[in-house]
């Protein structure tokens, strides 16, 4: 009779737990974000290269919180400037070339939290992405922007929202 009963409140434990989540990504913050349009003040890289960032931020904040984007008026705001577009020669290769070369973006944030101004900050987030002599710069261009945009995009959204 008591393994029953022990039966039935471990169904019922499992009955009412089966609608809570737990995710390892995202963030507990809601209400309203403004992300502002980016500048390049780097003076390279392609010319959708500050667009590109402002969109994917976007994007990244949407799909992982509870915010929802405003234009203004917002409860955090996210603002800066692509401050460094760089291509550096590494690893010495034959005939005194470079046997890699790096693409390193820089940026520089300025987060403003309308609920609780301790949390404002500015701060510079840089990543960067290697790629072959054998390639081209032209080839290779969009897909390393992209992989470090994404890492970008994941340090500021950490340093902005996640741990709340």
């Amino acid at each position: 009779m008591k393994k029953i009963f022990w039966i039935i409140g471990a169904l019922l434990v499992l009955v009412t737990c089966k609608n809570v989540y737990y995710t390892l990504s995202g963030s507990a913050a809601s209400g309203t974000i403004q992300v502002v349009s980016f500048n390049n003040l780097s003076g390279g890289g392609p010319p959708y290269l500050a667009q590109k960032l402002t969109e994917d931020l976007k994007t990244y904040y949407l799909q992982n919180s509870r915010l929802r984007i405003s234009n203004s008026e917002a409860d955090y705001i996210v603002e800066g400037d692509i401050t460094e577009y760089q291509l550096l020669p590494l690893a010495p290769g034959a005939n005194q070339q470079a046997a890699q070369t790096r693409i390193n973006i820089s940026v520089k944030i300025r987060f403003t939290d309308n609920k609780n101004p301790d949390n404002n900050f500015e701060q510079n987030f840089t990543n960067y992405a290697d790629f072959p002599q054998s390639t081209t710069l032209a080839q290779v261009e969009a897909q390393k922007i992209q992989e470090i945009f994404d890492k970008i995009i994941f340090d500021i959204f950490q340093k902005t929202v996640a741990n709340w």
